[in-house]
């Protein structure tokens, strides 16, 4: 039975990304090159029992390069949480699949929502795996939410981010305006 599910959904989730919207042509969202982010994370690390709920907070640099134009990004997470009064180094793998674009007709993408999948490892024995979901508007800003499961210290990291990006979109150069 749980082979007939894997195999469900494999194909749906093919279907899905062949036929999504997000692989249009004149597309301007998730272009090729290195798109690099500044987060700020906010969340709750709770194990769901009756033990209090741990405030977490933290920082990370997320570089991500697109591997698959228009559609997918791979990166990386290198950053800090501050959790039951602990500071803890956080770093990790990171991909990110966009799945639908926000268009605004004269102008081009406003925003797109991509599926976000994580693994990270940090400094006190945390070894998270998780994914969530984002909305990345007019190419600066990126809103997600996220849930990991810590499978070392039996526990559940649910986080927002807000992240800013860094490097700027580069135009190509024109070879026929050019002056000499």
């Amino acid at each position: 039975m749980i082979q007939f599910f894997k195999a469900v959904t494999l194909t749906c989730f093919t279907c899905i990304t062949l036929f999504a919207t997000a692989q249009k042509k004149d597309d301007t969202e998730f272009q090729k090159g290195l798109a690099l982010f500044f987060k700020l994370n906010n969340g709750i690390v709770t194990n769901f029992h009756l033990a209090p709920d741990l405030y977490t907070g933290g920082m990370a640099i997320n570089p991500q390069y697109t591997v698959v134009e228009h559609l997918l990004r791979l990166g990386a997470n290198a950053g800090f949480a501050y959790t039951n009064k602990k500071i803890s180094g956080l770093f990790g793998p990171m991909l990110a699949l966009k799945f639908k674009n926000l268009d605004i007709k004269t102008f081009g993408g406003f925003a797109n929502f991509q599926l976000i999948a994580e693994a990270n490892w940090g400094t006190n024995k945390q070894q998270m795996a998780g994914g969530g979901i984002g909305i990345e508007i007019l190419q600066k800003a990126l809103l997600s939410f996220t849930a990991q499961r810590d499978y070392n210290l039996n526990s559940c990291w649910l986080q927002t981010h807000f992240a800013i990006k860094l490097n700027k979109k580069k135009f190509p150069k024109d070879e026929f305006n050019t002056v000499q």
